[in-house]
Parts: structure tokens; sequence; C-alpha cells
């Protein structure tokens, strides 16, 4: 009896012990898989570069691009190659042996193209960079585009269920007036109307918000059910100076891009004449040895060695494909000179915009602080009326509202102003310290 009794204790807290166990390893797994980290701008756009799909693809390619040219001067390495072959008479012949021979052959050509061929792999690599390099930008703009527009959106959601409650409290004042015979049932109806909208509006915003954030998590690289916690705020754009035009200097990647293409297309031109005009030369050394099948014996070795010399006379004749793809380069010249003029253009008429608009928030950003004074005192005179008995709830909670939409429009100006910001960065020799507040990104 003891013994059974004993035993029933001991079986007990083994179970137990594998519950508290088992909760535990939930637990555990749960904080494992949702994880909470603390990210300031600048913190976000490191860890895009560090984790993001798009500059993980463009680094692969500038170390492709960066092994083409260290080796793009194997057009002079010499080709060398080792032969063997067996023979016999069929049918044999008298004093016929089978014969067994081996050789080798070393060659190597010279060309005028090989200059161009360097080049050339030398001008990808530094396109390549230039693609790296506006890779990461457009990264790291985008992902504070992202940062900032969050926080917008949190405010936004935020003054919409402030509303919410509102609508509500205002519906409810309505249904209780028209059950005391006070008001009409269009009021009512209007109240809830307007309540039920401002639901949808709220759900919407809810599940904007969402998609924002799974959105973000993903150019960082995060797991989606990492929890983030912003530190950045928008106090740094509210006192944002205006830009001086005249201190900006457009660096577009565009450009960057296109006067390497330039580069390229005249390298194009210079080896086709090359092609058409340059002579080609080449020499070789050939060595063999015959034996017999049967016991090896020596029959002959010897060998030969060769140069030459080859000039194209092709070009001399202008309907001839040299003489036409040497025009057709020329063309291709013109064109992309024309295009990036024009682009140089484009490029300086967008900056000149972007700092006209950026100049313009901070104007507005000024009228939209003077707002929420102006909204701060409207609620102070508010909430003392109210407390006097003069006005109502709703009125106080009105005024309350008011205040917060002050604020999410001066947020939203700076929100603006910090896209406008980004693209800029973008086609200019700004740097993102003027958004995240820190050198050196």
């Amino acid at each position: 009896m003891y013994k059974g009794w004993f035993t029933g204790i001991i079986w007990n807290m083994k179970f137990k012990s594998k519950i508290v166990l088992l909760l535990c390893f939930f637990v555990g797994t749960v904080c494992a898989f949702s994880e909470k980290i603390t990210l300031s701008a600048s913190d976000a756009v490191r860890y895009a570069l560090e984790n993001n799909i798009t500059v993980k693809e463009n680094k692969i390619n500038l170390d492709s691009a960066a092994r083409e040219k260290n080796f793009s001067w194997n057009g002079i390495s010499p080709s060398a190659s080792l032969s063997a072959n067996y023979s016999r008479d069929v049918p044999s012949k008298e004093n016929s042996h089978d014969t067994i021979s081996a050789g080798v052959r070393i060659s190597a050509s010279l060309t005028p193209s090989l200059y161009t061929q360097i080049k050339n792999a030398a001008l990808a690599y530094q396109a390549q960079e230039i693609t790296f390099e506006n890779a990461k930008n457009t990264i790291s703009s985008s992902v504070l585009k992202s940062y900032y527009a969050i926080l917008y959106e949190v405010e936004n959601l935020e003054l919409s269920r402030k509303n919410l409650e509102t609508k509500k409290k205002q519906y409810d004042a309505n249904l209780e007036k028209f059950n005391r015979g006070m008001l009409n049932q269009v009021d009512v109806l209007s109240a809830q109307i307007a309540w039920q909208n401002m639901e949808l509006t709220v759900e919407t915003q809810k599940i904007n918000l969402e998609n924002s954030l799974a959105q973000f998590r993903q150019s960082l690289g995060l797991s989606q059910e990492t929890e983030i916690e912003f530190s950045n705020n928008f106090e740094r754009f509210f006192s944002f100076n205006k830009i001086d035009e005249d201190k900006i200097t457009v660096k577009s990647s565009e450009i960057e891009l296109l006067e390497k293409q330039l580069e390229s297309a005249k390298n194009t031109l210079l080896a086709n004449r090359f092609k058409t005009y340059g002579p080609s030369i080449s020499a070789s050394y050939n060595y063999s040895e015959n034996y017999a099948a049967d016991g090896f014996e020596k029959l002959s070795d010897g060998g030969s060695v060769s140069a030459g010399v080859s000039i194209p006379l092709d070009g001399i004749m202008p309907w001839s494909s040299s003489a036409q793809g040497i025009d057709s380069a020329k063309e291709n010249i013109r064109l992309l000179e024309l295009k990036l003029e024009d682009q140089k253009t484009t490029v300086r008429i967008k900056a000149d915009s972007l700092i006209k608009k950026i100049n313009q928030c901070v104007e507005n950003i000024k009228v939209r602080k003077s707002s929420i004074e102006l909204a701060e005192t409207n609620y102070a005179m508010t909430l003392k009326a109210y407390n006097y008995g003069t006005r109502d709830l709703l009125t106080l909670q009105a005024a309350q509202d008011n205040l917060l939409e002050s604020k999410v429009n001066l947020i939203s100006e700076a929100n603006t102003l910090v896209a406008c910001l980004c693209d800029l960065i973008n086609i200019s020799d700004i740097g993102f310290e003027n958004i995240t507040g820190e050198v050196n990104e």
C-alpha cells in the first residue's frame, strides 16, 4: 500500500516536471521566434546593406567583373598541346612497322586588339562598381523612406483611433438623445454611418501598416516574427534648414554609367580599327618523335618553328563589313553623346525641382508648427471651459482631435521632406547623414 502510494507521488512529480519542461520549451521557442529589436534609421540602413538580396546579387556581379578584369591579359597566354598517335598499314606491307608517335605544339599570337580587350574589361569593372554603389544607395534610400513612412503611418493610425472614439461617443450621445425624444433619427443614422466608416478606415490603416512592416522586415533581411521598435522620430526635421541650390553638385549614377558606356563605345571603335587595319603576329613550335611499336626503336624525330605576320586589307574597301563596323561604332558614339547631354539636363531639372520642394516643406513645417500652437491654445481654452461647464465633452474631444491632427499634419510634412531628401541624395553629392543625423554611414 505504501509502496503504491509512494510510487504514485513519484510518477506525479515526474509528470509535473515534464509539464514544466514542455512549458519552458514552448516559452523558449516562442521567444526565439519572436525577437524584439530596437532600430535607429542608421541601424536599418546597416541591416539592409548586410542582408538585402539585391545588394548581395550586385556584389557577386562585381566580384565576377573583377575576376575578368584581372585576367583580361590572357589573350597573350600561349597555347600548348600534346598529341600521341598509333598507326599501322592495312593490309601490312613488307618491311612495314607499326609506329607510335608523340608530339608537342606551342603557339602564341599577338594582335592589337589585346589592348582594347584589357581596357574593355577594366571599363566593365568600373561600370559594375557604379552599379554596385547605386544599388547600395538605392536600398539605403528606400529603407530610410520606409522607416519614416512607417513612423507616419503609426501616428496617422493613432489619430484615426482617436477619431473613432470621438465618433463612437457622438453616436452614443445621439442615440441617447433620440431615445429621449430630443433628436431625430436622421442625426442618429448620420452619426452611425460616420462611426462605421471610421471603423473601416482604422482597419484599412492597420492592414496597411502590417504590410509596410512586413516589406520593411524583408528589405532588412529580418524574420517576419521579429518585433521592431523604432528609436528615431521626426524631431530633427522640424528645424531643418533650407538647401542652397548653388552648393549642390549633381552626381547621378545614370550619368556615370552613360559616361562609362561612352568610353566603352570609343574603345569598341578603336578595337574595330585594330581589327580592320592592325597587323597580327603569330609564332609556333612543333616537335614530334616516332617509334616502332614492337621495340620502341626511335625511327625519327624533329621539330619546326614558324612565325608570321598578317595584315588585313578589307578596310580599304568602304563596302566591306569591317568598314561598316567602324561607321556603326562612330554613330553609336554620337548617339551616346546626345543621350548623355540629355540625361545631364534631366537630372539637373530633377535636382532643382527636389530642392524647391524641400525648401517648400521647410516653410510648410513652420506653418504646421504654428498651427499646433494654435490648436494647443484652443484645446487649453476648451478644457478650461469644459471644467467650468460651458462646453460639453464632445467639444473637448473634438478640440483634442484637432490638436492631434495638427501634429500628424506636421509629421506628414516632415515625412514628405524625408522622401524628397532621399531622392535628392541619389542624384547629388549630399550624404545620408542629412537624414540619419550620423556621419560615415
